[in-house]
This record gives C-alpha cells, sequence and structure tokens, in this order.
C-alpha cells in the first residue's frame, strides 16, 4: 500500500504509472484509490498474471481495470521499447541474490532514459533489510542516490526508498490533505494504522536533507559490476538482519544530545 500511495502524496496530479512487479496487485491497487488515467505493469511471470485475479476482492480487480495494462515481459525491455514517459515508476523486485532481480537495482536501470519522467516525476523502490546486511543496504541507497541526489527513505515495514529526478520537491502537509481527501485513499492507509496526513508523514524515515549522505562512498550496483546478485545470497545464508540504518532515524534522534557519527545527520 505504501508503495502506491507515497508517490501519490507528493504528486497528487499524476497520471501515468509504471509497476515493475505484479504480485497480489495490492501496491497496483493503491494507485487505483487515485484518479490515474494510465497503470502500466511488467512482470514476467505468466502464473502470476494468471493468480492475481484470484485477489480481485483486495485488488480492486486491477487486472480488468479499464487504466491498467499488463505486460508479460521484463520490465526493462518494456521501458526501452515503449516511449512512454511516467509520472511514477515503482521498483519492488523482490529475492535480490537473483540476477534477474538485482538487475532493477542497477544505476544502468535507474538512470535509463525510459525512467525520466517528461513531468519531472517520481521513482520508489523497496528493499527489504531482513536477511540482509548494512554493506548491503548502504550499497543500494548509494546506487540509487548515484542518480536521484534528492531522495528520501521511508518505513513502510521493510524499508522503501523514494527519490526524484530533478530538484527538490514539496511534502508540505498540504500535499497529503489534498490525497486523504478521497475516500478510497483513506481506507486504504486505515487498514494500515495511517489515519490522518500527520500519520503518514511519521513514517519518514529520512528526509531529503539526511538521506543523500547516509550511505557514504563505496561501490555502486551496475550491469557491468553486478556485486549485489553475489552479496546478497551470503546475507540470506547467514540470516542477518541490517541494523545501522536505524542511527540515522530522524524520527528518534535527539538534537539535544551529544551526535554519535550515526547521529550528525540529524534534523535540529
Amino acid at each position: 500500500m505504501m508503495l502506491g500511495h507515497l508517490p501519490m502524496m507528493w504528486r497528487p496530479e499524476s497520471k501515468d504509472v509504471f509497476i515493475l512487479g505484479l504480485a497480489s496487485g495490492i501496491s497496483a491497487s493503491a494507485f487505483l484509490a487515485h484518479p490515474i488515467d494510465h497503470l502500466v505493469i511488467a512482470d514476467n511471470c505468466a502464473p502470476v498474471i494468471r493468480a492475481v485475479q484470484l485477489f480481485n476482492p483486495w485488488n480492486r480487480g486491477v487486472a480488468t481495470n479499464p487504466v491498467t495494462r499488463i505486460w508479460l515481459e521484463d520490465a526493462r525491455t518494456v521501458l526501452k521499447l515503449n516511449p512512454q514517459k511516467y509520472d511514477v515508476i515503482v521498483s519492488e523486485p523482490s529475492n535480490p541474490g537473483s540476477p534477474a532481480s538485482a538487475a532493477f537495482s542497477a544505476a544502468n536501470f535507474i538512470k535509463s532514459p525510459p525512467t525520466a519522467s517528461n513531468r519531472a516525476g517520481l521513482m520508489v523502490q523497496w528493499f527489504h533489510v531482513y536477511e540482509m546486511h548494512d554493506g548491503i543496504v548502504d550499497l543500494v541507497l548509494r546506487t540509487f542516490g548515484s542518480v536521484f541526489p534528492s531522495m528520501e527513505i521511508w518505513d513502510s515495514g521493510k524499508g522503501t526508498s523514494s527519490g526524484r529526478l530533478r530538484s527538490t520537491w514539496d511534502n508540505s502537509l498540504e500535499h497529503l490533505r489534498i490525497a486523504f481527501a478521497r475516500e478510497p485513499v483513506r481506507k486504504d492507509l486505515a487498514a494500515i494504522g495511517i489515519d490522518s496526513p500527520e500519520a503518514f508523514l511519521a513514517r519518514q524515515f529520512a528526509s531529503q536533507r539526511t538521506a543523500f549522505a547516509i550511505p557514504g562512498p563505496g561501490r555502486w550496483q551496475s550491469d557491468i559490476f553486478p556485486v549485489l546478485e553475489y552479496e546478497a545470497p551470503l546475507a540470506f545464508f547467514i540470516g542477518a538482519t541490517a541494523s545501522g540504518l536505524s542511527r540515522f532515524d530522524e524520527r528518534t534522534c535527539n538534537p539535544a544530545s551529544p551526535r554519535s557519527n550515526g547521529a550528525r545527520f540529524c534534523r535540529s
């Protein structure tokens, strides 16, 4: 739900959306709570596309909704061959240890021309911190930040990063109230414990003022050097959970206290 509603909160006028990954269609259904014109979804797994209709009572019938177009194809292929530009692009590949999924965290994919919206749109990428170590989380954030210097980190329960291609964006409560005025949006968010614009804003982990600085210098994920598909399986085998990111949580930082190396990025 957060993957769909997060970008629409900041750009409630968005009309054209692209999603990498269908699954049960819940993330896609969040966009259908907003007045969008086109919802393009790419998933290269035929059984998933067939099974999504079993979730119609919960995903607003996304598979048959008139604004939806589902491609049984690799997302990078769809974006390269289709000249369409998008207001919002969502990437939620699972299992980053596989080469196919790791490719969607690569800078080559993130900065490809089709992701450059003609309306200075937003890109949202989901990434989990369970069965990961801190080095991998830093790698993903660093790669995303190499393309989108203006980015934020949001707490969706698993870890979500969002970035914008041009300049910064306004994340004022006024934008949130526009979206909360829509009844389907309120119902969706109430189902996950968010009952007000303020409660939604409380999910912001790191703002544009700090998020860019969290990972520090180091390696990027790219098609030429696909680090993630080798490091992620090792982290999965170890069963670690990345915890270093918690040092940068702006919601819990106390500016009055002595600042550690991790807390120095907190807002005052």
